[in-house]
């Protein structure tokens, strides 16, 4: 019996182990979108003909009386064909450089962005929207392009405030645990392309029987109940 509960002790400690990462990873992912989702109330600002909010797709908009201006700055550049606009066979999208203008003042340094044919997610999907976030405006722009590895991927966020007040949050995937808040809206905005977690990308996988159930969250869980149930018998029987 000493021998059993000795390799129960070795299993179950391994078992914990093995999972004990994976499921911090987990639960401090689902505990900041959790924290998000109740401090912060975010909605797309452009509304569609049938009442659906999208992602921007006009290039001026009025939100919280403030007018908000998008000027296209053509560079005579085509961008490269996405695997999208190859499978729906249109022309690659113009390359332009976007300045933006709140109230009549442009409110930031112009970027490039490449323009969209395609007929779904609009002139402007994956590149930039526009969002309300509680009582404040967030301009949500993408700043690398589709041909850059996530790893490598950067953003900006000109924030308009109640009184008018602008300021200009400057996010990368490397750091960008340090601004949960811009990767939801990072996420919410289409900007991101693809799904990203905002401490790890543990969630963004699309979900199976073997993870996140049976690894780590069966594992982990048998593994704990493993080792403390042979810490507890050892410490009974007293050798």
């Amino acid at each position: 019996m000493r021998k059993i509960n000795r390799l129960l002790y070795i299993l179950g400690l391994i078992l914990f182990l093995i999972s004990v990462i994976p499921l911090l990873q987990i639960t401090r992912e689902i505990v900041t979108g959790w924290l998000i989702e109740h401090q912060y109330t975010i909605h797309h600002v452009y509304t569609e003909e049938d009442g659906f909010p999208t992602h921007i797709d006009v290039q001026e908009i009025t939100v919280n009386d403030r007018h908000i201006k998008i000027v296209e700055e053509q560079t005579g550049k085509k961008a490269n064909l996405t695997p999208f606009d190859i499978d729906e066979g249109v022309e690659a999208g113009d390359i332009v450089k976007i300045h933006l203008y709140v109230s009549g003042k442009e409110v930031t340094k112009a970027d490039e962005i490449w323009l969209s044919n395609r007929d779904i997610g609009g002139r402007y999907f994956s590149w930039l929207d526009i969002l309300k976030v509680n009582k404040q405006i967030a301009i949500i722009q993408r700043l690398t392009d589709d041909d850059v590895e996530l790893n490598y991927s950067k953003w900006k966020i000109i924030w308009v405030d109640e009184k008018g007040d602008i300021l200009e949050e400057k996010i990368s995937y490397q750091k960008r645990a340090k601004h949960p808040l811009a990767v939801r809206l990072i996420t919410f905005s289409g900007t991101s392309l693809i799904p990203i977690g905002y401490h790890s990308d543990v969630l963004t996988g699309y979900p199976s029987i073997f993870f996140p159930l049976i690894y780590p969250i069966v594992t982990g869980t048998a593994g704990f109940i493993l080792w403390i149930s042979a810490i507890i018998y050892r410490k009974k029987h007293r050798y």
